[in-house]
């Protein structure tokens, strides 16, 4: 792992980086363990390396815990709602809020919970419907995602916060929306069907505005998958050529096709400093991540000598981190990405297959296995001290 890369990463317990790349540092990767289980997979880590995910248990191969993992209590049973068997994390705050969902007991009914040391898990409830699970969560603790409403006919965007509970986002029209998003402004994005033809069409929503259709790229259907703090919003869109391509929306300039002409691509998450990241194909049919900036348009990641990549997180410092596909090994590799440095593999502590799932400013999450694919551990990288 080159310096560009770690350079990527905040300066942590006095590790000393030089931006003209004179000295080369490793990024050290932690096996996190298991609850008890053979398998764990990380989802989420905080700016201070508090890492969440899933984690079978000892006793039970069919059930599944959501877990919390720092380096001063390693991993910690979240727990499930009400006996159910199964439970998984997938967002934390830099607060220690988490967000995830469960089964209740039964294993047929899920809820989306919020955890937080002082309460433990709590349940966030439906909005009328039998499941509810959530998609984001950001720094003051509000949750989106989606719940089936009355009789389970159909499913709607809900927001939580703990002052309101959980609030229906409705439609714009048709019978079913769901979020995927919200920003720190508390600005939602997502999809919802319209009423003319209940097709899907990528939303924006505030307080002040409601739900609001942003269109689409000349096609029928669109989604929006993230929003930066500053608004600009990021998704995929069908053309009236009837490809899928990804797009940026904002409020000046409307929704902008960001897609490699004539190949389906999607545009999945987004940074506070506007680096945007998905998922397109090449000319030969391989799928490729990419990084997207309104400055450099969309930079293919390439890969680790397979054909295939895929992008999975993205920091404020343009960092992209995700999976590749090698030949040399035939499995999946964890990478890192920079502009300066291009794609480079993760170390792996299993020897197998491996993803990288999250990155912020400070740390890499993912899991890793070993070589026979049957052991898999939620994995921490960071910068190694020196």
């Amino acid at each position: 792992m080159t310096n560009k890369i770690v350079a990527g990463l905040l300066v942590l317990a006095g590790v000393a980086v030089s931006a003209a790349g004179r000295h080369t540092n490793q990024l050290v990767a932690i096996d996190l363990g298991a609850l008890g289980g053979y398998s764990s997979e990380a989802s989420a880590v905080n700016a201070k390396g508090v890492v969440v995910g899933r984690s079978s248990i000892d006793g039970d191969p069919s059930a599944y815990h959501a877990f919390a993992w720092s380096a001063e209590s390693g991993m910690t049973d979240l727990g499930t709602l009400g006996g159910g068997s199964q439970s998984w994390a997938n967002a934390v705050t830099d607060t220690g809020i988490i967000a995830g969902y469960g089964y209740l007991p039964g294993a047929t009914a899920y809820h989306a919970f919020v955890w937080t040391a002082a309460n433990g898990m709590v349940d966030l409830g439906t909005l009328g419907g039998s499941n509810s699970a959530p998609s984001a969560i950001n720094k003051k603790g509000t949750v989106v995602g989606y719940s089936y409403v009355a009789n389970d006919a159909a499913y709607h965007a809900f927001l939580w916060n703990r002052r309101q509970g959980m609030i229906d986002l409705g439609t714009l029209g048709g019978r079913y929306s769901t979020a995927y998003a919200i920003n720190d402004d508390g600005v939602v994005v997502g999809t919802s069907s319209i009423a003319q033809d209940d097709m899907s069409h990528a939303f924006l929503w505030t307080r002040e505005t409601g739900m609001v259709d942003l269109g689409t790229l000349g096609g029928n259907a669109s989604w929006a998958h993230a929003v930066s703090d500053d608004g600009l919003v990021v998704g995929n869109s069908q053309t009236s050529a009837g490809q899928n391509h990804a797009f940026a929306w904002s409020r000046h300039g409307g929704m902008v096709d960001i897609g490699t002409p004539g190949l389906d691509s999607w545009a999945e998450k987004i940074s506070t400093n506007r680096h945007a990241i998905g998922q397109g194909y090449t000319t030969s049919g391989a799928r490729h991540g990419f990084v997207w900036t309104r400055k450099n348009g969309a930079t293919d990641l390439g890969t680790l000598g397979g054909d295939s990549s895929y992008a999975t997180g993205v920091n404020d410092r343009g960092v992209v981190v995700g999976g590749s596909w090698t030949f040399a090994n035939l499995t999946w590799h964890a990478f890192a990405w920079s502009p300066a440095s291009g794609m480079e593999a993760l170390d792996a502590p299993g020897g197998g297959r491996s993803q990288a799932s999250a990155i912020n400013d400070n740390y890499i999450a993912g899991y890793s296995c070993d070589d026979f694919d049957f052991v898999c551990h939620a994995t921490l990288w960071k910068p190694a001290p020196r």
